[in-house]
């Protein structure tokens, strides 16, 4: 184990069941990942002990964060202290990858022009919703519907509807008026 410091510190998110926590270094390379269960932590070390808390109903991690939404009534101090711990230990440990990298969701095949629009403009978007600590990924595009994950502290969070709405489906809407919504799937 290194005696290397770790700054970690942990964030408010518009969800008030997820906290995202910023570490003074990359811990994800490449594409963002999310785990939804323990089982599918299998594998990815910080995960795994995240988990083992109890508690955890998800955990979404890009770049420098981990954004960890709860299921419980646990107060957020005494369970940040824990995720801080398992953080800091795991990192310090200097044992990679933390996390395996994600399946990434395509939407097959070739892009055609309206779907790279699509992608272009959530490009732009992504940005503002990691610094919330969380994601938003291309599903699908049928018929002038849009389809998009939500990850991190967005997926379930109160304010996703109006993130949707008025703010993705808006600029969708300016740059692809054949768009008739956006829904999160």
């Amino acid at each position: 184990m290194s005696d290397e410091q770790v700054s970690i510190t942990a964030n408010p998110t518009p969800n008030p069941d997820a906290l995202k926590f910023i570490v003074d270094r990359q811990i994800v390379e490449g594409e963002a990942v999310s785990i939804h269960s323990q089982a599918d932590a299998k594998g990815s070390l910080l995960a795994e002990k995240i988990f083992e808390l109890g508690g955890v109903k998800q955990l979404f991690a890009y770049q420098n964060f981990v954004t960890v939404t709860k299921d419980n009534d646990m107060p957020w101090q005494e369970f940040a202290r824990a995720i801080g711990k398992i953080l800091r230990a795991q990192i310090q440990s200097g044992v990679k990858p933390y996390f395996l990298p994600a399946d990434a969701i395509s939407g097959g095949g070739q892009d055609d022009e309206k779907v790279s629009i699509i992608k272009s403009v959530l490009d732009e978007i992504r940005p503002m919703v990691a610094l919330d600590g969380g994601n938003i990924v291309f599903a699908g595009y049928s018929n002038g519907v849009v389809q998009l994950m939500m990850q991190g502290s967005c997926a379930g969070c109160p304010s996703s509807t109006m993130t949707l709405k008025a703010g993705i489906e808006n600029r969708l809407r300016e740059v692809l008026p054949e768009v008739r919504d956006v829904v999160a799937i």
